[in-house]
């Protein structure tokens, strides 16, 4: 264990501490995921937010609890997002509820999960 722990101590030597841009969005991440979790924010909308702040989190490319956001947008971006949506249509948007409805189930099924992993890991305590 004492050997662990020295390791993780090099590799914290090693990382540079994070900047304030880079620490508010990460925070700004964490809030995004409390609003989806508690529904206040759709998982694909916010998939879109998640994303934009992707490279200000200083995580990897190919983190997987990002992915997991990465993907619902990569599905969803032909979808109107809510502040666009008021240039759409009534009745061509009541047509499409079932398939956004789909869509939102879909992504919940995996990014409750994503969420949950990055409250953990970028929430102050």
């Amino acid at each position: 264990m004492r050997r662990l722990i020295e390791a993780l101590d090099v590799i914290n030597m090693d990382t540079p501490a994070l900047s304030e841009s880079e620490e508010a969005a990460r925070q700004n991440l964490v809030a995004l995921c409390r609003a989806m979790l508690d529904s206040e924010l759709s998982f694909c909308e916010g998939a879109v937010q998640v994303c934009a702040l992707h490279s200000s989190i200083r995580v990897s490319e190919d983190d997987p609890d990002i992915m997991a956001f990465v993907a619902i947008k990569s599905e969803t971006d032909h979808w109107p997002m809510l502040k666009t949506q008021r240039h759409w249509y009534a009745n061509a948007l009541r047509r499409l509820q079932p398939e956004f409805d789909k869509i939102e189930t879909w992504a919940k099924s995996f990014a409750v999960r994503a969420c949950n992993h990055l409250i953990a890991r970028f929430s102050k305590p």
